[in-house]
Parts: structure tokens; sequence; C-alpha cells
């Protein structure tokens, strides 16, 4: 029993749980490959996006787009990556701030206000009392029926084409 002991212990080094996680075989070797190549996941991906997705990087990052806009991540400093790393956390830490929100148009463009001409009306007239919008609703419906009716009796008098 004692030399089984031993076989397994020289055999596999240190032991280890038949549940633990020992990574992805998949991602170690393309880990492995990116760095015969001298690239990572990180630079392969800045490489990958637009010129204004880059730009936006690079302004949050403090550099001048102009200058580094066309050069891979891998050809700057080690410190101009760094800058560029903590400005790409920024973003996505702001991402993050509006991801649960509805960005449509309607959030940003509200219709106009009509404060400013309500407060012209009450200046030079009186407040409409309930009576009076009635009474200007009644108006504009039957100028609406007027309109309809004179519609048909022009299409009731067009000249058939032939």
């Amino acid at each position: 029993m004692n030399n089984l002991a031993r076989k397994h212990s020289t055999h596999s080094g240190a032991l280890t749980a038949a549940n633990e996680h020992h990574g992805d075989v998949g991602l170690t070797a393309i880990a492995a490959m990116r760095c015969m190549l001298g690239k990572n996941s990180a630079a392969s991906q800045f490489d990958k996006l637009t010129q204004q997705q880059r730009a936006l990087v690079l302004f949050a990052a403090r550099l001048k787009p102009s200058e580094y806009l066309n050069r891979p991540l891998m050809s700057f400093t080690a410190e101009q990556r760094e800058a560029v790393r903590t400005s790409i956390i920024a973003l996505v830490d702001l991402a993050r701030a509006f991801s649960n929100l509805s960005l449509s148009r309607d959030q940003f463009i509200s219709p106009p206000k009509l404060a400013p001409a309500i407060k012209q009306q009450t200046n030079s007239s009186p407040s409409p009392q309930p009576q009076d919008e009635l009474t200007a609703l009644e108006a504009v419906n039957r100028q609406m029926l007027e309109v309809m009716a004179q519609m048909d009796g022009i299409k009731s008098h067009e000249i058939p084409a032939q």
C-alpha cells in the first residue's frame, strides 16, 4: 500500500479534487498562442474597434486620437496601455450606469414646453373656464364636420377618369 501511495504522489505531483476547476484548456491554449504572437485578447479587441470607438477610448485615456488612432495597442508604451485600460474600465462603468434605462428618443427630446405660452395667455386674457373650453371644442367639432361634408360633396361631383 505504501508503494501505491508513493507511485501516485510521484506521478501526479500535487493531489487535486476531482471536481476542482482546472481552467479552460481552450482559453489557455489561445492565451499561449497570443503570448507567442505578442498580442493579448484586449489588444486584439482594441484593434477591431471602429475609428470612432477607438477615438473615444483614446480621448478618455487623455491620448491624442489624431496621433494614436491608427496605431495598434501593442505599439503603445506600458504607461499609455495602462491609460487605455483604465479608460475602457471607466467607459464600461459608464455603460453599466445606463444599461437598465430606456434610451429612446422621447427620454432625451421632449416636446416644447407650453408654460411660456400659457403665461402669455393668462397675462392678456382671463383664464378660460371649463364651459368656454367645451364651447371651443364643440366649435372645432362642428367645423370638422362641415369640412368633411364639403369633401364628400367634392368627391361626389368629381369627373370620372376616361
